[in-house]
């Protein structure tokens, strides 16, 4: 935790931050695809749903949107296509007030669709995910789109430019598109990457692809089951030692803890929060999206990682892959500034949120 002091460094780096947000238009932007969901009413077997819910979904996109409802300056670079589920997403974009100017619109080319199915087992309920996003408008992401001129503003305007693991799985114009990532951005800007290693999108082929994005990141998320099973370890000096941009590493240890480490040994461990959990899919975005969040207002690590819990519990409350509330500025500043033991005895259910402010 900070110690005497500590507020008033954070203060002035806040300051540092918003003036360097005022100079560009953008803290943060994300890239990468964006999906219509589809939910069988009741939770039934899909081949027995005759009635479906929907919502909108896609790693980078629910970053981005909660970032944006956070009251952060937030693009979103991605391809959608010219039907109804695009309109959808369109709207639900302008809904958390993100800039969608880098976001390319394709006649022929669809939209991407999921649908969530509940499976019962011995360990309780689980989610089981079908994805239809092969051909579709976002897989054509390639350099055409970041050398757009809104595209380009904002990859070398933000201060922070965020994507995913999944990017790169999407087609080889995807990966294209982001191994040449560092050279698009400022010189100054932070690359952010989440690893969201998936192995079912990266058969019949290597994860190249993800390891040239991982090694120009400064910044990365990697759960520690992921980063064993495409690292073949977690250990953070080999980590560092095996890609030398790297500036700061955030391993997230389930449902125990969250550790960020620098590349000078910085160690800042949070534990998670106690949630009742309705569903699990969508919180590691939310993490993301609470860590970057608080980075861009200039907060210390502790606060950076326990907004990103507080914003993953936010979306482990509900059924959909995004928070149906994020912290005011308000109740950002009193999970910043909590004493350790009141964090560690909150309790988060859809019935209460701890941090709650009138």
């Amino acid at each position: 935790m900070q110690g005497d002091g500590g507020e008033t460094r954070q203060d002035d780096r806040a300051e540092e931050i918003e003036a360097a947000v005022q100079q560009r238009k953008t803290a943060v932007t994300t890239i990468g695809e964006a999906m219509v969901v589809l939910f069988p009413d009741g939770g039934q077997p899909l081949a027995d749903a005759t009635t479906f819910g929907s919502d909108t979904g896609g790693a980078e996109f629910n970053v981005a949107t909660s970032v944006a409802r956070m009251g952060v300056p937030t693009a979103w670079i991605s391809r959608l296509g010219d039907d109804g589920f695009g309109e959808r997403i369109r709207r639900a974009a302008a809904d958390a007030g993100l800039d969608t100017s880098a976001v390319e619109i394709d006649a022929e080319r669809p939209t991407g669709l999921y649908v969530k199915e509940a499976k019962g087992g011995p360990d309780g309920l689980s989610t089981r995910m079908h994805y239809y996003r092969r051909d579709s408008a976002a897989s054509a992401i390639g350099p055409d789109l970041f050398a757009t001129p809104a595209a380009a503003a904002a990859l070398r305007d933000s201060r922070i430019v965020h994507t995913s693991g999944i990017t790169p799985a999407l087609s080889p114009s995807s990966a294209a598109a982001v191994s040449g990532l560092r050279s698009a951005v400022g010189a100054e800007t932070i690359v952010s990457v989440d690893l969201n290693y998936r192995p079912q999108l990266w058969q019949g082929r290597t994860a190249e692809a993800l390891t040239a994005l991982v090694s120009q990141a400064d910044l990365l998320f990697a759960g520690l089951d992921e980063a064993e099973t495409h690292f073949g370890h977690s250990d953070t000096e080999r980590l560092f030692a095996e890609n030398p941009a790297l500036s700061t590493l955030v391993l997230k240890d389930d449902v125990r803890r969250a550790t960020s480490v620098t590349r000078d040994g910085e160690t800042t461990h949070v534990p998670c929060l106690t949630v009742e959990v309705v569903e699990p899919v969508g919180a590691g975005d939310a993490f993301a999206a609470g860590y970057l969040a608080a980075l861009a207002e200039g907060r210390d690590e502790v606060a950076c990682l326990r907004l990103g819990h507080a914003v993953a519990a936010l979306t482990l409350i509900v059924a959909g892959d995004r928070p149906a509330a994020v912290p005011t500025a308000a109740e950002r500043g009193r999970i910043a500034s909590a004493a350790d033991d009141e964090w560690a005895g909150w309790r988060v259910h859809p019935g209460d949120i701890p941090w709650r402010t009138a």
